[in-house]
């Protein structure tokens, strides 16, 4: 009876090892409170390339109007998403009717390797009213999700560079099933 008890303890224990908690709340990166600094919630940095026609913080969000290539961005410490149970990235936008842009990822082999990958994804059919826009962290093709280290807005369509602002917020990872 002792030696079942005993491995049924030590299944318990091989089986949970290597788990890490799942999250349980979303992971806020950045609610622009901290704009000014060019730091986003998680400490990290968040800024442009300095070649946006406008950008200007306002009531916990940026308002921005993109050249072409303008990009904003916003680093990670690296995350390991999957494995922490995060499985979108989710923001607050404002976009012209008929927009689009290309969100970027950058993650690396392991938390420790020096070299970048990037992997993209096409966000669209902006209604020209404030969206909540979820994207799927699977959809970036070839990501590696246990080494996440920045998302880039950029590349914008000729409709979100007429002198027509663009307004971005509330950027997290959200946590699945939550």
């Amino acid at each position: 009876m002792r030696v079942l008890l005993l491995a049924g303890l030590l299944a318990g224990l091989l089986i949970n090892h290597g788990r890490a908690a799942k999250c349980s709340s979303n992971l806020l990166i950045d609610d622009f409170s901290e704009f000014s600094s060019q730091t986003n919630s998680l400490g990290t940095r968040a800024s442009d390339d300095d070649s946006m026609v406008k950008l200007t913080a306002s009531d916990n969000s940026i308002i921005f109007t993109p050249e072409k290539m303008s990009y904003f961005y916003e680093t990670l410490p690296c995350t390991q998403a999957a494995m922490s149970g995060y499985d979108a990235i989710s923001f607050t936008m404002t976009a012209p009717k008929g927009a689009s842009f290309m969100l970027e990822i950058q993650t690396r082999e392991s938390c420790s390797a020096p070299i970048l990958d990037s992997a993209w994804h096409t966000v669209g059919n902006f209604t020209g009213q404030e969206q909540t826009i979820v994207v799927p962290l699977e959809s970036f093709k070839d990501a590696n999700l246990e080494a996440i280290t920045a998302f880039n807005w950029a590349t914008w369509s000729k409709v979100c560079k007429k002198n027509q602002d663009c307004k971005l917020s509330n950027i997290q990872l959200t946590c699945g099933g939550s």
